[in-house]
């Protein structure tokens, strides 16, 4: 006995100093990806906090699998470092990390496993959906990284287009039997069907709106509509039936021929079964929008209240998903479905768990069509979402509200408001217009050129490394401008024979086309090819009505002419001093009149006649004159202007009159009214006017602006008017100042030499 213990003892002792002995060290906590996150990069770095051991020679090593249980899994060798990057990951993958530490030889257990998986595809960033652009636009993207490049498409086609329904009001359903059997219903009854030759309306018999419509194959079809109706279709016509119910019913699915649901407001469900109607409790009264049979055992329905049903053959239940209203559901199978919802919400159903996908979009979504992995969503303002492993929003080309979408293979059609459709019937892509593109991976932009002038384009990319290639991203579209947008003169407006032509600068072109022309149809136009967005034409008629118009060019395509503006050139002067009717006007008086851009000249008549029985005339090349000879003194002198350019003459003016002024009087002999100097400017040499009291001397100088004196001279006047010839030579060009004397008077006049 004594021996046992001894045994025991000795088995114990080496057992604690073997425990104890050992350095014990801890697993690693995960740092980064978050667990469950999402749109990962291929290379994405995994992160992890350190550990401490017994040791400073501490190691990691990483695991990474496709699976939680790590059947799959790819060790990494061990590092020292606390971080692990990641190569040539598969786009949409969904990977499970763990990582565990060594303390030299010595192994902690494995860390939580993580998950987290890899974007799908590219997110487009600019333009925006449905933008105008120039023909040269930067398409942008956020950047991916860890690949080698991307592949970008860019064509005039794409998988959805309009199609004319011939109706204006809502459509708020829509199904396909087949390419050839395509059927929609809406407001006040109405029902369109398409045997592949296009759209016709059909009389079913009843006003009220109809929300939704299915079918179990070409001679078994169901409508729903308000008041509890309830269509038939045998193949042939549309026939009535009684569900036994009054409620607006919004729903209806067929799993086949003898098993179908209808549900509407209040929570209303009603099945079929072998020609019997039945009402189910459900025991929720929230609005039910939509509905799915699987099968007789498998219903799922949505509506208010966040508010998803389900039937699984025996009993109903009700729950609420999310914080959202749910518009539409579609189910694939019992273990995977999509509800669509208010505020642009996605939720997702695992067969256990509904949990919310990110949509991309804050938009109410009102319908949702799949076909195995691949659906659509769409919405108000003619949102539209494609799932191919993740959301991604595309273009519909259209912004009224979108109500309900149905695609099967590679046709689809959507339906909305004010008559809306749209048909799918390939995936685009296809035309002789196609573009492709390989762009190098550190680029996140790419400059279009050479499009078509108001071409709608539609674009997408996608991914590319060594190992695998992204979904083609969401489609997105732009329109370029068709033209280029005209800026002054103003449409209408009047302009002189000098006009400088403005539009607004067009991008990505080589140059413009502008035509004018007095003719509105451009039969002889005069044709210009600036290359910058102005033109000068300075040679424009008098009292003419131009068209302009601009396009725009480069070296595949020129645009469509712009809107056509008009303008009409001047037809007469306008006077502006001495004002008319004025009195007391110097005897030798300056004239002016507003400008006219493009004359070349004026003709000035100036009479004691108002009818210019026997007129001075005058040509002159500025839009003034300086009187050649004062006037008589207390008379009434009128006076006009006409325009010249060229061998064409405007219309006169306005006849305007001027009263001279009287006999100057002893105390105002001698002030800047009884001196005139003309032509003035000049050239240095003028004639000086005095109107003189008396006999009497008077001083002349002429002055720099420094008080330089640079003339001098001294002459006498007679009582009434004086001329004298003053020449100033070796004189440069500048501006000085005429100072006139006569005793203790002095007159300064500013004198211009040019």
């Amino acid at each position: 006995m004594k021996n046992i213990y001894s045994i025991l003892s000795l088995v114990l002792l080496l057992f604690s100093i073997s425990v104890f002995g050992q350095s014990k060290i801890y697993a690693p906590t995960l740092n980064a990806p978050d667990d469950l996150e999402t749109e990962q990069m291929p290379d994405v770095v995994l992160d992890w906090n350190a550990v401490t051991g017994g040791t400073l020679e501490i190691t990691y090593e990483v695991q990474i699998a496709t699976n939680s249980e790590f059947t799959d899994a790819v060790t990494f060798p061990r590092t020292d470092v606390t971080a692990q990057a990641m190569s040539y990951l598969l786009f949409g993958g969904t990977y499970y990390w763990r990582v565990r530490a060594y303390d030299e030889d010595i192994a902690s257990d494995w860390s939580d496993a993580w998950s987290f998986t890899v974007l799908w595809t590219v997110t487009m960033d600019k333009p925006n959906d449905g933008d105008e652009e120039y023909v040269n636009p930067e398409i942008t993207w956020d950047e991916v990284t860890g690949i080698s490049g991307y592949q970008m498409q860019v064509d005039t086609v794409y998988a959805w287009n309009f199609e004319p329904s011939g109706v204006t009001s809502s459509i708020n359903g829509s199904y396909i039997v087949d390419n050839d059997d395509m059927w929609a219903v809406g407001a006040n009854g109405t029902m369109l069907h398409n045997d592949g030759t296009g759209w016709t309306t059909m009389d079913v018999g009843t006003v009220e709106n109809l929300n939704g419509v299915t079918f179990v194959d070409s001679s078994n079809g169901y409508a729903v509509g308000d008041a509890g109706t309830v269509l038939y279709y045998d193949g042939t016509t549309w026939t009535s039936l009684d569900a036994g119910t009054t409620e607006n019913l919004l729903g209806v699915s067929f799993a086949d021929a003898d098993n179908g649901v209808v549900v509407g407001e209040g929570g209303e469900v009603v099945v079929y079964n072998t020609g019997t109607w039945e009402t189910a409790a459900t025991g929720d009264d929230n609005d039910l929008y939509d509905v799915v049979m699987l099968d007789a055992s498998n219903i799922w329905a949505c509506g208010l209240g966040k508010i998803v049903v389900n039937y699984d053959g025996s009993d109903w239940f009700a729950n609420e998903i999310g914080n959202k209203d749910h518009y539409a559901i579609a189910m694939i199978d019992e273990n995977t479905g999509w509800t669509a919802s208010k505020s642009g919400k996605i939720f997702r159903w695992d067969g256990v768990f509904w949990y919310e996908e990110e949509s991309g979009t804050s938009k109410n979504l009102y319908g949702l069509s799949f076909v195995g992995m691949n659906g659509y969503a769409v919405g108000a303002s003619g949102t539209m979402l494609m799932f191919n492993g993740a959301w991604n929003e595309v273009t519909s080309g259209v912004s009224e509200d979108l109500q309900g979408v149905m695609i099967t293979g590679d046709n689809g059609l959507v339906v909305g408001d004010d008559g809306i459709m749209i048909r799918k019937a390939d995936n685009g892509f296809n035309s002789p217009d196609l573009k492709t593109f390989d762009i190098p991976s550190d680029d996140d932009s790419w400059v279009l050129s050479g499009l078509f002038f108001g071409q709608t384009y539609y674009y997408h990319l996608r991914a590319i490394h060594d190992v695998d290639t992204s979904m083609w991203s969401g489609v997105k579209s732009f329109t370029t401008q068709a033209s280029p947008e005209l800026d002054s003169p103003s449409n209408s407006s009047e302009t002189d024979l000098r006009v400088e032509f403005e539009w607004d600068e067009y991008e990505g072109i080589t140059n413009y086309i502008f035509e004018i022309d007095d003719d509105e149809d451009f039969n002889q136009p005069r044709t210009f090819a600036p290359e910058v967005d102005t033109l000068v034409v300075n040679d424009l008629i008098f009292g003419v009505q131009y068209y302009w118009r601009v396009a725009a060019q480069h070296a595949l395509d020129i645009s469509y002419w712009s809107e056509v503006w008009n303008i009409t050139t001047v037809n007469t002067i306008v006077l502006e001093s001495p004002e008319n009717e004025a009195v007391d006007v110097t005897t030798c008086p300056v004239y002016t009149w507003i400008e006219v851009e493009g004359a070349s000249q004026y003709e000035f008549w100036i009479d004691v006649d108002e009818t210019f029985s026997n007129p001075e005339m005058f040509t002159v090349d500025e839009p003034t004159i300086q009187c050649q000879a004062p006037l008589d003194k207390n008379t009434i002198y009128y006076w006009k202007v006409r325009g010249i350019a060229g061998a064409d003459l405007s219309e006169w003016s306005e006849t305007w009159s001027f009263t001279t002024e009287g006999t100057i009087g002893i105390d105002e002999q001698f002030n800047s009214d009884a001196v005139n100097i003309y032509p003035n400017p000049g050239n240095g040499e003028y004639n000086l006017y005095i109107d003189s009291f008396g006999s009497d001397n008077y001083l002349i100088k002429v002055v720099d602006i420094t008080g330089k004196l640079i003339y001098n001279t001294e002459v006498n006047c007679q009582s009434g008017s004086n001329y004298i010839p003053i020449a100033i030579d070796n004189i440069q060009k500048g501006t000085y100042n005429l100072v006139i004397s006569n005793k203790e008077q002095v007159v300064t006049k500013r004198l211009v030499i040019q």
